[in-house]
């Protein structure tokens, strides 16, 4: 996960969805299912690599549990693991 600060509003984006994601305890494809959008996306959604319309953003926030604003906020990552670990 990049670690730099001149981050791009959809890699920001990207970053906390997984974060919010990985504080879930959730797969993509639960997510996925969750938020009624398919997995290809939540995972491109996560690699920076497609911005979201207004519904998917509403549909994630109320997955995750998170207000749509927190998505936005650049937040200093040191790391995110590759994968949720489903047995802790």
């Amino acid at each position: 996960m990049k670690t730099n600060t001149n981050l791009k509003l959809n890699e920001i984006f990207g970053n906390n969805v997984k974060y919010f994601r990985f504080k879930k305890k959730y797969s993509q494809e639960q997510l996925a299912l969750l938020a009624n959008l398919s997995v290809t996306y939540i995972s491109q959604l996560e690699l920076g690599q497609h911005t979201p319309s207004f519904d998917s953003l509403d549909s994630l926030a109320k997955a995750l549990d998170v207000e749509p604003y927190d998505f936005f906020v650049k937040r200093n990552f040191k790391e995110l693991p590759a994968r949720v670990d489903m047995l802790i």
